[in-house]
């Protein structure tokens, strides 16, 4: 199975993801987020967790046959 943080694109099996190009420090923080509405994309969220701090990477859990949003996804901040 392909590494979330390390893995820069976004497929359906759940393991892509908005990433940016900087890496995050050893200690980053990697949070898992649950009861998302399934209508918000990476983009949308990445708007909503930047106001808490940096985003490093949002990854949106999909469902591997449709690529439905699961409701669920992993947010790393810098």
């Amino acid at each position: 199975m392909n590494n979330p943080v390390n893995n820069m694109t976004n497929n359906t099996s759940g393991t892509g993801g908005v990433n940016n190009s900087e890496q995050p420090d050893p200690d980053f923080i990697k949070m898992f987020v649950g009861q998302i509405p399934r209508s918000m994309d990476e983009n949308d969220l990445r708007k909503m967790f930047e106001e808490f701090g940096r985003v490093h990477q949002i990854n949106v859990l999909r469902d591997k046959v449709t690529g439905q949003s699961k409701g669920r996804t992993q947010v790393t901040y810098i």
